[in-house]
């Protein structure tokens, strides 16, 4: 048992965890639209999440506060430097990290042309949510973090792979599109509630501006609308819409229960794991 929480730790902490379950919504779209998968694009989206998520969360924090933008010159003798300072975890993090990044250049010039430039895009926006080219960071401006993870997550889960194999982006895609927003953005605040009172107040986030009632209210319309835009698609399978039932049901049930106490892995393991309990449930019918 001890072992288990030990590999669920670390799956968590190295972002692995996170990076599954962007990986399971890719391989959604893939069978919701009944296309071949793409390793490559599974391999970059899985492995370009490992990254992101660690650059953000770690690149500001104390193992890297020395390295300064002017100073690019030093920036590789600076980080071996403080590489040496790290404990075990922390290595073999960062050496994950960097080994998804090695993945993912290598992966980025099997796309199309058009697919990587707009790869530019959500690379563009993660630079912007960890580094402050002035006094803020994406993270930082109120009221803005949960949507341009919601349009980074809808970006990679669904346009790109459609781009990338060359579908028309018809009325369902599109409507597929804002599906997968609404329920990234409703994913997310169970984790705003949790953080209620560790968040700076000047982030204004929902629980702090409309309280935690109000909250769970727009996360109910916003998971409402995520399954009755299944019944405006040309095509409607009916064992896809099962499973988005499930879906709705089962993030709604977490979103209710959430609040500022939950256990140590109610968000980060249970919330976080929804869409990757998505395409098993998908796989299964």
């Amino acid at each position: 048992m001890n072992g288990i929480k030990k590999i669920i730790d670390f799956s968590i902490k190295s972002s692995l965890w996170v990076a599954t379950a962007v990986w399971a919504l890719v391989y959604v779209t893939y069978e919701n639209f009944e296309i071949p998968l793409n390793n490559y694009f599974l391999l970059f989206t899985f492995f370009g999440t490992v990254f992101g998520y660690n650059f953000i969360k770690y690149f500001e924090k104390e193992q890297l506060q020395g390295i300064r933008y002017s100073e690019l010159k030093s920036v590789v003798l600076e980080v071996l430097k403080k590489y040496k300072l790290l404990h075990k975890t922390a290595k073999i993090i960062f050496l994950l990290s960097i080994s998804g990044l090695l993945i993912c250049i290598y992966c980025f010039f099997m796309f199309t042309l058009k697919t990587q430039c707009l790869l530019l895009i959500p690379l563009f926006l993660t630079i912007c949510y960890a580094v402050s080219f002035g006094r803020k960071t994406l993270r930082n401006i109120s009221g803005v973090k949960i949507y341009v993870v919601g349009v980074t997550w809808s970006l990679i889960t669904v346009l790109f792979p459609m781009i990338e194999e060359r579908q028309l982006l018809t009325t369902d895609v599109w409507i597929t599109f804002l599906q997968r927003f609404v329920f990234v953005v409703a994913l997310i605040l169970p984790f705003e509630l949790r953080d209620l009172h560790l968040d700076d107040k000047l982030l204004e986030t929902l629980p702090q501006k409309f309280g935690v009632r109000n909250t769970k209210i727009y996360g109910l319309l916003l998971l409402t609308l995520f399954f009755f835009l299944e019944f405006f698609k040309n095509e409607l399978f009916e064992d896809n819409l099962i499973v988005m039932l499930l879906v709705f049901l089962i993030t709604l049930l977490f979103l209710v229960f959430s609040g500022e106490k939950q256990s140590k892995y109610y968000s980060s393991f249970f919330v976080e794991g929804i869409p990757i309990l998505w395409l098993i449930l998908l796989l299964l019918l």
